[in-house]
Formats: structure tokens, sequence, C-alpha cells
């Protein structure tokens, strides 16, 4: 035997002796007594022990909060009674611990934070970390709600401010159910003054503790939206003598963000998503985009984080149910659908007009999309019935329609990550042709040419005017974002972006003449004009042969939308912001083309363009003009057709950006002065995003200055020589006489952008 072998039967005889010296057996772990409800016992959460519990009723799931120890009783507060004996200082009073979700974490994540939570459940509070429940019975979160509450004006203010934003602004998007909002409303104002100063948000249902934070988006954003002549009414609001509406506004949109912020992320409702995205759209509006951005994806993950993303998440009718019941049930899951197919929409919209990722991609998620259907006054007395083709178009009629027009945005976001020449260009031609065909199906109502009017007249549809201009704007506007990548290298892009960003002109000239003065902040009224101008210009800048048989209407549009943003500025902060950029680059869009305008044919300037978009193209078609492979009915001979070398041959969708010729004998400018440099690739040119450059990269142009340089910087990735630079000499006929500005365009963009470009051609 092995000594281990002879040493193990004693240690084991030791054992049995200790345990007849004690006269009992090693005492056993005790059993915890369940005293959460089934539900959260489940679930590993924290319970209140009310009947039915705080987070059942979060969950809509009450009829199966039950407990197996009897009537619930609720907890003795450990936090008082631990510091019962003890003064507290007023900083250990005000500090609000900070929630574990507020680090981005779910609740249900399988993370560090997630793990820390499940051993939280199974004994003691560790060091540090908060409980799972939702804990508004803090003093100091008692009375930082008490103060933020103070600050909503008299209801009979809110009321008239709540009437503002259902009539003019609520239709837009129309995410916000009329008669859900006035019934908390009605609870709000009947909550007893004893229950926030002894409970606090606590006691308040989930739907009705973020109340107030809606309620201040949306009167911040009716403040902004004031008809003429009720200025007066609201004049009592303001508390300094030099305070405007616009800063009232801020100031409650900060308060509901504050409570938002305070009640953390625990236990939210759909009114904590509704509140943050009104935010989004109240930044929207007054021009501050970035900040909308990143608001909408704080509110698509708010949303995900109670389930609006799915199905099974919805309230789902029960056999026990009352029809009351069943009906409310229904109609509370149909406003789900519709709030995240809005928040879908405007997070796939803004991503495609500024150039940013999206935060969620609808096509990975199987969403059932809300009924067209008429919102009742009652829910709980009306069944859903989709609205028939002879009733009158409602709010949701138009946001479910808008949803299906920028649907296509996903699949151009994805052909923009291949660059200038995709690996596959039937792909372009096939989304195409859906737009197209999207753009025949259009509702009768909402057509820009022969509509329906026959409900313009009905009070319930007093919004159909501004929403003509609009609808037909996003197609263009996706027509035009298809072909972005492609106009500095193809032929019928640019024509199929030309067309699109004129279409857009057109339908914003209507919308903006059915808007009143205080509706110019409007965030649709900027972005249609300001995207198809830059695009235009670009084209015809870069391109100047091309397409003059548009320019007397381009030219109309572009004075016109200066003319729009010069009045705009007053109220609107991005067109404040964008009027040095129209004015910069008219002056060279009237440079490149020349100052007469001189119209001629397409054949005259040597180009191929299409009226319609040609599936069998020809190769001509799909690269940059002046090309050696030109159609063979065109006169090669032509001095205006600048011979270029292909230097990526081959298949239409392998074709680059070809190098235009330098010099006065060949060049494409009507000014002597501009020319491209030598070996220059048009392929190089980054897609355009001015929008995005406005908001993230301070785009501005200034005049005045020492004017911009007379040769292209060496680092361009576009050229492989200078030599053959912009002419340094000044215009004939120009010495001794004063010359225009120079303007520049100046920002944080790159080499390889438009404005880098541009600032290479001088103004004077």
């Amino acid at each position: 035997m092995s000594a281990a072998e002879v040493a193990e039967p004693d240690v084991q005889m030791d054992d049995k002796a200790n345990q007849d010296a004690h006269g009992k057996a090693p005492p056993r772990k005790r059993r915890r007594i369940v005293i959460s409800c089934t539900e959260c016992h489940r679930r590993k959460q924290k319970c209140d022990r009310q009947m039915p519990c705080t987070n059942c009723v979060s969950r809509n799931k009450e009829s199966a909060c039950h407990y197996e120890t009897g009537t619930p009783l609720a907890k003795p507060n450990r936090k008082d009674s631990s510091q019962s004996g003890n003064d507290r200082s007023p900083e250990s009073i005000e500090s609000i611990p900070i929630k574990n979700a507020d680090f981005g974490y779910s609740s249900n994540s399988v993370s560090t934070l997630g793990i820390l939570r499940k051993i939280e459940d199974e004994g003691e509070l560790l060091p540090g970390m908060t409980s799972e429940n939702f804990d508004g019975g803090n003093f100091g979160m008692r009375e930082r709600y008490k103060t933020l509450v103070r600050l909503l004006p008299a209801r009979s203010y809110v009321e008239k401010l709540a009437d503002i934003y259902f009539r003019d602004v609520n239709w837009q998007y129309f995410s916000i159910d009329e008669p859900v909002f006035r019934s908390l409303m009605e609870q709000w104002y009947s909550v007893p003054f004893n229950v926030l100063t002894t409970t606090g948000p606590q006691a308040l249902d989930p739907m009705l503790r973020p109340f107030p934070s809606l309620m201040f988006q949306m009167l911040a954003s009716s403040l902004l939206y004031l008809p003429e002549g009720t200025e007066e009414i609201f004049e009592s609001l303001k508390y300094t003598s030099n305070m405007t509406f616009e800063d009232l506004a801020f100031d409650y949109s900060e308060s509901g963000v504050s409570i938002l912020s305070l009640l953390g992320k625990r236990q939210m409702s759909i009114i904590t998503v509704l509140a943050g995205w009104v935010r989004a759209a109240f930044l929207k509006y007054t021009g501050m985009v970035t900040e909308a951005w990143h608001q909408v994806g704080t509110s698509i993950r708010d949303a995900q984080e109670i389930g609006l993303h799915r199905d099974q998440m919805d309230p789902q009718p029960s056999p026990e149910d009352s029809t009351e019941e069943a009906l409310e049930k229904m109609w509370m899951a149909q406003s789900r659908r519709r709030v995240w197919m809005t928040l879908l929409g405007w997070d796939l919209h803004t991503g495609a007009v500024l150039g940013r990722p999206t935060s969620v991609d609808y096509r990975l998620v199987n969403r059932t999309p809300p009924v067209d259907s008429i919102i009742p006054k009652d829910r709980r007395k009306s069944p859903i019935i989709p609205r028939g083709e002879n009733d009158p178009p409602t709010p949701l009629t138009k946001a479910m329609w808008s949803w299906e027009v920028m649907k296509p945005l996903r699949e151009i976001l994805d052909l923009e990550k291949e660059g200038p020449f995709p690996k596959d260009f039937s792909k372009v031609e096939k989304i195409h042709k859906e737009l197209l065909d999207l753009q025949a199906r259009t509702p009768p109502p909402f057509r820009l040419e022969n509509p329906d009017t026959r409900f313009d007249d009905l009070p319930e549809c007093r919004w159909l005017p501004f929403v003509r201009p609009t609808l037909p704007q996003l197609i263009s506007f996706n027509i035009m974002a298809l072909h972005r990548p492609y106009v500095f290298t193809r032929a019928t892009s640019r024509h199929e972006a030309l067309k699109a960003s004129i279409e857009m002109l057109e339908a914003q000239k209507l919308y903006y003449s059915v808007l009143k003065p205080q509706q110019h902040k409007t965030f649709t009224l900027f972005f249609g004009t300001f995207d198809a101008i830059i695009m235009i210009a670009s084209i015809y800048i870069l391109f100047p042969r091309e397409h003059a048989e548009l320019l007397p209407t381009v030219r109309q549009h572009f004075e016109w939308a200066i003319e729009r943003f010069e009045t705009m500025a007053i109220r609107n902060r991005l067109a404040k912001a964008a009027l040095g950029v129209l004015h910069a680059i008219y002056i060279r869009f009237k440079k490149a083309v020349g100052f007469g305008f001189t119209t001629k044919s397409i054949s005259d300037v040597g180009c191929s363009s299409t009226s319609g978009y040609g599936l069998t193209s020809s190769s001509s078609d799909m690269q940059t003009p002046n090309s050696l492979s030109e159609p063979a009915s065109q006169n090669q001979s032509n001095p205006s057709t600048v011979p270029t070398t292909t230097e990526r041959g081959g298949s239409v969708s392998s074709g680059t950006g070809l190098t235009p010729a330098s010099g006065t004998d060949n060049n494409v400018f009507a000014s002597a002065d501009w020319s491209f440099p030598t070996d220059f690739d048009f392929s190089s040119i980054m897609p355009m995003y001015p929008l995005g450059d406005i908001a993230y990269n301070d785009l501005t142009a200034i005049p005045g200055g020492d004017g911009p340089p007379t040769t292209w910087p060496e680092t361009f990735p576009g050229t492989t020589g200078v030599g053959n630079g912009l002419s340094t000499s000044v215009p004939a006929g120009s010495v001794g006489e004063e010359q225009p500005a120079a303007w520049q365009f100046g920002g944080e963009f790159g080499n390889d952008t438009l404005w880098n470009i541009l600032n290479q051609f001088p103004t004077y």
C-alpha cells in the first residue's frame, strides 16, 4: 500500500469522530423562500410584489402574475432601514445610481452585466450594483421628477398646444394615436399630488411614467408651428423679456430629455420610444441633423428593448379577456407595428441622405406591417377594419406608402458599397425599373399629376395638398441616390440623376408654394432642394457639354432655389448655412457652361443621352463622354469631342472614369482658364452627400480671400501629374478691372471629394 492509501482511512475516521463529537450532521444549505411572482422568478427579475407587479404590467402579462406564497406583501425598503439612524448628506440624497442598462446592455443579454444580475438575484446585492427593480422611491429621484414635472405649463396651454400638434404635425408621420394620448393626459392630470410626493414615479403605470417627457417634446414641436395670430395666447409662457418661442421650445425639449434620463432604461414602454422619436423630429426640424440621427438610433434600440420589432411581443388577446380588452390589445399591437415602421423609415432615409450606416436592416426582421384602417376614437368598441379603395385616405395610408417608397433604399445602399464599378450592373437596372413601377403605382390621391381630389374638402383630409409634392419627391430621390455612385463614370447615370434632380426641384417649388412662413423650418423643404441642386451643378460643371437642351430649365430652378433659401434662411438654420454654398457653386456653374447659356442640340455637343433608361445601352453610355469607343453615327472628327484612353477596357461593369484632355484647343469648359490635369480619373471622386457635408464636415463657402489655387495638388487621388494644371493667366479683357470675389469651399472634406475639385476652378 502507498502512503496515501494508508492515510485515507485515517482522514475518514477523523471526520466521523468530529461529527460524533458535535452530535449533529453538517448544516445543509437553507432553501430560500420564493416571494416573487412566478413570472419574475422564472425570468430572474426583482419583483415589487404588487398585484399585478410592475414587471408583468410592462410586459402585458397581468394574467400570468401569481404568487406561490399567497397574498403579496410589500417589501421593506432596505435602504431606509439601513440608514434610519444615520445622517445622510445632501450629496447622497441627490445622487441617483447609474442603471446597468444605461451602458447599452439589454436586460436579457448574455454579458458580464447580465451574469452579475443573475448572481444578484440569487443572493444579496453586489457592491456597486443596483437591483433590477425600478427604484422610483428614492428621495432624490422623487424630488427631481417633481421638479421637472413642475416645468410643464398649465393644462389649458398643454391642451391648446396639443391641438396644434395633432392638426399640423402628427399627420406627417402618424406615430401618436390621438385618442390614446388624450386618455393618458386625462390619467396624468388625475394623479393625486401625494402619490408623487410620497411614492414618486414608482407608483405610476409604466405607460404614464414617461408621459410628461412625451408632452414636453410635443409642446416643443408645437411652439415651432404656431399659426399666425396665436403668438399672444402663449406669450405668458416666456419667462424673460427677450425670449423667443424657439428658446422656449428648446427648454421644453431638454426637460423631456431629462425625464427620460432620470427614469433610465428599466421598465420602458412605448411612450418612452415615442418621446425619443418626437425629440428626434424636433431636432431635425430645428436643423440639428447630426443629433437627430443619433436620437433615432437611440429610439430604435429602446424599441428593440421592449420588443417592438417582434410579433411575439405584441399583446395577444386571451380567452379570459372581454371583448373590450381583446380589442384594446389588438389596437395596441397595431400601434406598436406603426411606431416600428416609422423608426425603420427614418433610419433608412436618414442614412441615405447623410451617407451614414443604418441602425437595423429591416430585411432581417420579419415584422407584420400595420393594417391601413381608420383609427377610432374609442378603440375598445371598434374592430380593425381595413380601409377600402373608395374610403378617404388617412395619415396612416400616407405613412404606409412612404415606407413602401423608402424600402428600395436598403438595396441602393448595399450597391454603393461596391463603388463606381459594381460587379453586376444589372442590379442597378433592375432597381431602376422597380422604382419606375413604384412611381406608376402611386395611389391616386397622392399623385402629383392628375390626382384624385374628391377628398380634399374633407376636414380629416386637409393635409392632402401638402403630401402630393413630397411623396413623388421620395421616389425621385431614390432614383438620384441609385445613380449617385456612377454619375462621374457613366453617361446614362448622369442623365437619369439629372432628370430625377429636376423632378425633385419641380416638387420642391410646388411644396414651397403651399407652405406658410412658419413652416419654412421643414427638413424636407431643405434637403430636397439642396441635394438636387448640388447634383445638377456637379454634372454641368464637370461635363458642361452634356444636356445643353436642359440649361434654361436648370438655370431657372437654380435661381428659384437661391431665392427660396434666402427667404427660408430667417427661420431655417440649414438653409442659412447652405446659402453661401449655393452662391459659390452657382458662380462655377455659370462659368463652366458659359454666361450666355447657349442651347445646343445633343448631336452638337458630342454626347449620347437617352430620353429613357436604356436597358441595352451601348458601351459609350456606360462611360464618361469623350471616349474613343463612341457610336458609329457620331462624327469622330468633331472638334468638340475630346479623345481619351480607356485604362480598364472590356465589359460595361469594368469601365473606368476617363481622362479628359487639357489645353485650350480641346478644353470641355466654356472658360479658357479651366482645365483638368493630365490622367485625371473620374472614378476617384467620392459619391456626393451634400447634406452630410453640411452636418458633419462643416461645409461652408465664403467670398473673398486670395482666391483658389491655380494648380491641382499632387496628392489628388485622380491625378498622376500636374503638368497641365489650371491656367494661371487672367481672362482676357479683365486687366485693370475689378474682379469678382473668389468663393472657396471650406470644411473638413478630403482630397477625393467634389468640393476639393471645385476649389481648383477659380471663380474670378
